[in-house]
């Protein structure tokens, strides 16, 4: 019986950190909007955020960005099941299963030269393209960049990205 409660809290704990793992990124997320700068051809439009396969952070990013815009451009969260699925996102979120070297690469290839902030949540995965990843740093979710991979994108962050950055 013991053993049986125990299971149970552990399920719910692990839940209730998911939840507040996904809010927080999706805070992360909808704060990127202010601070990186798109370039003017891309913006027109909705703009768009994809995320795939990680309906915690979709649903949040739907509640968190609900009726907003970045500039003049609503925000549209957009879910999809696989990369094959994605066509133009401004910033792509890939969770941890998505966030493979070979995934991040088949994101790249299926975004090609548009200016997309590719945001991963994986160790490593800066060095395989991503331009955002966030980790845990003593229990508490931060982002390292890679200033390198988000120039290549046509992107320019602000100072205060950067500077917020995980070193």
């Amino acid at each position: 019986m013991k053993r049986i409660v125990f299971l149970i809290i552990a399920i719910v704990s692990v839940g209730i950190c998911n939840a507040q793992d996904a809010k927080y990124k999706a805070l992360f997320i909808s704060n990127f909007t202010k601070n990186v700068e798109w370039p003017a051809s891309e913006k027109s439009g909705d703009f768009i955020i994809c995320v795939v396969n990680q309906n915690e952070v979709l649903n949040q990013l739907k509640t968190s960005t609900n009726g907003k815009t970045v500039g003049t451009q609503p925000i549209s969260v957009v879910g999809v099941k696989s990369i094959d699925e994605v066509s133009k996102c401004h910033i792509i979120y890939l969770s941890f299963a998505d966030s493979k070297a070979e995934k991040i690469q088949s994101a790249k290839d299926k975004l090609g030269a548009t200016a997309s902030l590719i945001v991963t949540d994986r160790p490593g995965a800066l060095k395989n393209g991503s331009c955002i990843n966030f980790l845990l740093v003593d229990d508490k979710l931060k982002y390292e960049m890679n200033t390198d991979a988000i120039a290549e994108r046509k992107l320019q962050v602000s100072s205060y990205l950067i500077d917020h950055s995980y070193k």
